[in-house]
């Protein structure tokens, strides 16, 4: 269950902030965009039940969440992608309305290392 996992690993955080030194900042509001981005492609695909596209933005998500440390966002997608290969609306909506409540949880952490 994405719920039960850590929001942020801190030793990607860390290694991110190690690596990228003053670029960090940049670092998270590119991935903060590309979290919006993936919102608005994940929900209308799932209105249009685009089940390939929903599969897609969640597989592109998952990698960006990965490569943050994103631990229960990227789980998340990994549900998400396994609903769009199963053409299961209920499974997708559910998944998508969870992935919406975990960004909404990291945001904040994410803003205050900017």
């Amino acid at each position: 269950m994405p719920e039960r996992l850590s929001d942020l690993d801190p030793d990607v955080q860390t290694m991110l902030r190690d690596l990228m030194q003053d670029d960090y900042g940049s670092l998270l509001q590119t991935f903060l965009q590309d979290t919006d981005r993936r919102l608005c492609q994940l929900h209308e695909s799932l209105h249009r039940r685009n089940w390939e596209d929903f599969r897609q933005a969640a597989h592109s998500f998952k990698g960006s969440c990965g490569n943050m440390g994103a631990l229960a966002l990227s789980l998340a997608c990994q549900q998400a992608e396994e609903a769009a290969r199963n053409a299961d609306a209920n499974a997708a909506a559910h998944i998508c309305n969870l992935i919406d409540q975990l960004c909404l949880r990291i945001r904040p952490r994410l803003t205050c290392h900017n």
